[in-house]
């Protein structure tokens, strides 16, 4: 990429400690299917009820690899292509590998990654609360607005004594938006650390993410942790801030959830989620959210999930609907037309991995 500084890019590949030596390679092929039936009501309209796609995890098929180059380093690369469950499908009609289409090389100290990429905060979302981030019963996923990925990105990951610590630098389009020239387009900087030990998650998040059609900069900060309070009991908790230059968007957003495990092969999340809002004017207002969710393992690959949610938005806020993990038919985002309507849903999915 012609944006970066050379020397900060060359001074990465350098420490990588790259060996040529070839010593193996191997090549993975994965995927997931998630499809569920839903029922929504929003206030204002009739009820919907529809079969859709990619809500506790977004469907796809991915292939990764990684090629041994000896002394420690090793050359790696991930494809996925989303897909939609329901009807087969391509969730994104400006790209053909819309979820990740990167290479990279890792080394003793670390690794760089070259292409379209997860964000850190995308990454982190799933350990945040006791939904993953996932279904229509995650308050946190339905009112965070941080991009899930970045076009043209260049990403940095290392270790220091248990702390990773992730950047990422970007130009050009982010989540599903049509590819922009990078020489105009979208600057975006994310940086995040995470540290996990025995029962403890703790993670941060940062980012900014400048539009250019905006003329105004989003920026994005998020704290979360988890804590195993036994055998059964998983506690979550987070909170966040988003802003923009512009004055347009300054919310405050926060989350509390548990899981408890009753059966080796099954689990019940609770959680809520609380978004205040300090712009006023239409389309603004605050919202919470109430969500249950039932899981349960037939095996290792096969997951039975079922959810309940109530989204309640106040003053004239009515830009809320039930999401999922990637949730982007425009028939599923049902929003209530009314200022201040609230949202009800349930629905229950199968969950494939290979």
């Amino acid at each position: 990429m012609r944006h970066f500084p050379r020397h900060h890019v060359a001074c990465w590949l350098l420490l990588l400690g790259c060996n040529a030596a070839y010593a193996q390679s191997n090549v993975a092929m994965y995927g997931v299917l998630d499809t569920f039936v839903t029922h929504i009501h929003a206030d204002g309209l009739p009820s919907v009820t529809r079969l859709d796609t990619s809500s506790l995890l977004a469907s796809r098929i991915g292939f990764r690899g990684r090629e041994d180059l000896g002394g420690g380093a090793s050359a790696n690369f991930t494809l996925e292509i989303g897909l939609n469950g329901d009807d087969g499908t391509a969730p994104d009609a400006n790209r053909f590998a819309n979820r990740q289409a990167w290479v990279g090389l890792a080394g003793r100290v670390g690794e760089i990654r070259l292409g379209r990429q997860n964000t850190p905060q995308f990454v982190m979302n799933g350990k945040y609360d006791a939904f993953t981030s996932g279904t229509q019963a995650s308050g946190w996923n339905n009112f965070l607005g941080a991009p899930p990925r970045a076009d043209n990105a260049v990403g940095l990951f290392s270790e220091f004594h248990g702390v990773k610590v992730q950047a990422l630098l970007a130009r050009g389009a982010t989540g599903g938006a049509a590819p922009l020239d990078e020489r105009a387009a979208n600057r975006n900087t994310h940086v995040a650390a995470e540290y996990a030990k025995d029962d403890v998650y703790l993670g941060a998040n940062w980012q900014a993410v400048r539009t250019v059609a905006l003329n105004a900069t989003a920026k994005r900060t998020t704290v979360g942790a988890s804590y195993r309070l036994n055998g059964a009991w998983t506690v979550y908790g987070s909170a966040g801030a988003e802003r923009r230059t512009d004055g347009a968007l300054n919310t405050r957003i926060a989350q509390v959830s548990a899981q408890y495990r009753f059966h080796p092969q099954a689990s019940l999340s609770i959680g809520w989620a609380g978004l205040r809002d300090r712009v006023s004017g239409a389309g603004h207002g605050d919202a919470s959210q109430l969500g249950l969710m039932g899981r349960y393992f037939l095996s290792t690959r096969t997951t039975l999930y079922g959810t309940l949610s109530r989204l309640a938005q106040q003053e004239l806020r009515n830009s809320f609907f039930l999401s999922g993990a990637a949730v982007v038919s425009p028939g599923a985002q049902v929003r209530s037309p009314l200022p201040g309507g609230d949202i009800r849903g349930m629905q229950a999915g199968i969950l494939h991995t290979f």
